[in-house]
């Protein structure tokens, strides 16, 4: 903590320290990510995420969509797939199974539209977990709900692997 339990406002040492952390941002040409100039302005309205067909493939799509914002511009072209797999995690006496994990492994691409050159690519792996109580809608609807989280733990990745990659052009 910056401030001390007894004074309402900041320390001496507390200031010293915080003014030391901003010079040491500084130091090392910190940039923040979305400011001018930064990488995600670079990505933001910039890139057309070639959507998949299937149901989870597209839900992916989407949420990248969503991080990335709609393409105005697009400079870049960013292409998926996407692996998934269910695996059953809690069995009861009765060989019944009450738990799965969900695991999904995406790889993307990133193409610079104008050249036609792979500006990043790579491959994340996440995994969601859903309960099956035995009924069979609530079974359903759960088994969705995971697979929603999934994508949004995947787009997540491919998100923070695209804006610390290699810097883009704008």
């Amino acid at each position: 903590m910056w401030w001390s339990e007894t004074s309402p406002g900041p320390t001496r040492r507390g200031t010293l320290a915080a003014l030391a952390a901003v010079l040491v941002a500084s130091a090392c040409e910190f940039t923040p990510v979305y400011a001018p100039g930064g990488q995600g302005a670079a990505l933001s309205g910039n890139v057309d995420v070639a959507f998949q067909n299937g149901n989870v493939e597209f839900s992916l799509g989407q949420a990248l969509q969503d991080r990335l914002g709609p393409p105005q511009s697009p400079r870049y072209r960013l292409s998926y797939t996407l692996r998934t797999r269910s695996e059953r995690v809690a069995i009861t006496t009765a060989q019944s199974t009450n738990q799965f994990n969900l695991i999904g492994v995406a790889t993307y691409q990133l193409v610079d539209t104008s050249t036609g050159g792979v500006a990043m690519s790579g491959r994340v792996d996440g995994f969601s977990s859903y309960n099956s109580s035995g009924i069979s809608v609530s079974t359903q609807a759960a088994e969705r709900d995971g697979y929603d989280r999934l994508t949004v733990i995947l787009a997540d990745k491919i998100m923070s692997r695209l804006i610390a990659g290699p810097e883009l052009s704008r």
